[in-house]
């Protein structure tokens, strides 16, 4: 039986949708500390107006979660490095460009847009997930802000490296108490994924098999990334998530031998390419990395140069909104529901502010109080974008210095709103009118890398042992494009139903058979070619 095509979600039923299963109370525990520990100890040292800047380096945090911590305290340190450099060179543009000036408002511009379409492509080719490029781009142009309004430089570099240093210490806390739960966490994952695709109502389809597939290869990749294999701890793991390949594959395809038992220890990168080859990959004008960024690059000059020819004084703010709508990707309709999230959040959050600037904490209050923040932020940006960016507007407009004054906070208020409405309005026009094709490009050009990648995996496997080196490679990549692969589809059944519905037989057949193949691969003995019996 085909799948059927994929079902065209509902703006609305987005809208309001919960995008996690569960709270993650302690990724919001820990984002709260990053931001805290450092602020407190610079208001200690008296240094209480740079305690808010903390927050510039404290949001590497973020991209540790989920991640084993044998490498996690690397991520958040090259999390931490990257946000530094932004908020240098924010820094420094802040003091050499003359404020108040067009050149200024040009360079506001550019230093949320080259950020941005360096980060949303390089996080969309590796396909990291959220937080996403967001906060990439955010805190230079904070930097820029902060430095104009008044801030000694030093200071702020010195508070954003403090809190990119206390992200990496935090982020790795964990370990003391649970040294496996990433890998508890991911597995549980993946077997509630593959339990949900066997039990569920109604014929198997491409997207549900894709959910289950997804979580099994991001399970294998933590515990790779833990060298669980050689770790006792996690050896119940292992054969919990042996099991689930062995449901996975009967339910996928009948000819499976269930009985054969992929005891092969995990190993380096099992399913997922390198750095280096997934961004190579990228560099191409069919590849959904490529094409999203180059509409972040586009969207973000257009809403900048929108926002300057209005007389507004701050249009990166403009610019930050049209990447958030357009960083995700090609999809139109979760664009719509990220720029109704942006605009919708940013209202209620400038709500918040109001109070919050009312109030006028300082000091340990104040850095209390972004611990709160950055603890909302955390919980919900994963669950429901709108209400995280209620929580993002506050900490952008008090870490920025950009409402120093009662004057100045309604002011910025004012024009925090007008340039969101003008960054997801252009967002919205350039999602629609630029490249308007480009997912059926990408449709093609995925399918033909899947097949490719299929002809290459059959090639090596049946030269050599399943278990050397070079099968293993081609089969990692095997997984990758089919995963590319079924993405594309789903935006195209998005973008193009009745264009998609003409190909959707045979593309559903072609994932049908990669998945098989794969399987396959990893459900033979280590020690023979594939087609060896």
């Amino acid at each position: 039986m085909t799948d059927p095509l994929p079902q065209v979600a509902r703006v609305r039923s987005l809208l309001f949708a919960d995008g996690a299963p569960v709270w993650r109370w302690s990724a919001g525990l820990r984002a709260a500390a990053a931001a805290g520990i450092p602020g407190a100890t610079l208001v200690a040292a008296g240094h209480a107006g740079s305690a808010l800047f903390a927050t510039f380096g404290a949001f590497a945090v973020l991209y540790g979660e989920g991640r084993a911590y044998r490498v996690r305290a690397q991520v958040v340190a090259t999390a931490g490095v990257a946000l530094l450099t932004g908020v240098v060179a924010g820094a420094i543009l802040g003091t050499v460009v003359p404020p108040g000036t067009t050149l200024m408002m040009a360079v506001a511009v550019a230093v949320v847009t080259v950020p941005a379409v360096l980060a949303v492509f390089v996080v969309d080719a590796l396909r990291l997930g959220p937080p996403g490029a967001l906060f990439f781009a955010l805190v230079g142009s904070g930097a820029l802000m902060a430095v104009e309004a008044g801030a000694d430089p030093v200071l702020l570099v010195v508070a954003a490296a403090l809190g990119a240093a206390t992200s990496v210490v935090v982020t790795m806390a964990g370990a003391l108490r649970d040294p496996s739960g990433p890998q508890h966490e991911a597995t549980g994952r993946a077997l509630r994924a593959v339990s949900g695709y066997l039990e569920s109502d109604g014929p198997p389809s491409a997207e549900r098999r894709h959910a289950a597939g997804s979580a099994l290869v991001g399970a294998w990749a933590v515990l790779d990334d833990a060298r669980s294999a050689t770790r006792p701890a996690d050896s119940r793991l292992l054969a919990d998530l042996r099991a689930a390949n062995r449901r996975f594959a009967a339910a996928s395809d009948d000819s499976v031998d269930t009985e054969s038992d992929p005891s092969r220890g995990v190993t380096t990168a099992r399913l997922r390419p390198s750095i280096a080859h997934r961004l190579r990959r990228s560099v191409h004008p069919a590849a959904h990395a490529a094409i999203t960024a180059a509409r972040v690059g586009i969207a973000c000059a257009i809403a900048g140069a929108v926002s300057i020819a209005f007389g507004f004084e701050r249009p990166q703010w403009a610019a930050i909104s049209a990447l958030v709508v357009l960083q995700t990707g090609t999809d139109r309709v979760h664009g719509t529901v990220r720029a109704l999230h942006r605009f919708l959040g940013t209202a209620v959050g400038l709500v918040l502010f109001a109070g919050l600037h009312a109030l006028a904490p300082t000091g340990y209050a104040l850095v209390a109080l972004i611990c709160v923040l950055q603890f909302c932020i955390e919980i919900l940006i994963v669950r429901n974008y709108a209400a995280a960016v209620v929580a993002i507007t506050p900490v952008a407009l008090l870490a920025s210095g950009a409402a120093a004054t009662g004057a100045a906070a309604v002011d910025a208020m004012r024009e925090r709103l007008l340039e969101t409405v003008v960054g997801v309005l252009v967002a919205l026009v350039v999602m629609f009118l630029t490249f308007p094709k480009a997912h059926r490009r990408t449709f093609t050009w995925t399918e033909a890398r899947m097949t490719r990648a299929a002809h290459e995996l059959v090639a090596a496997a049946t030269a050599a042992p399943v278990g050397t080196a070079l099968p293993r490679a081609a089969a990692r990549d095997l997984h990758f494009e089919i995963e590319g692969c079924v993405r594309a589809g789903i935006d195209s059944a998005h973008n193009d139903p009745e264009w998609t519905a003409e190909r959707w037989a045979r593309r559903a057949e072609l994932v049908h058979r990669g998945y098989d193949l794969a399987v396959r691969f990893w459900t033979s003995p280590p020690d023979r070619p594939l087609n060896s019996d």
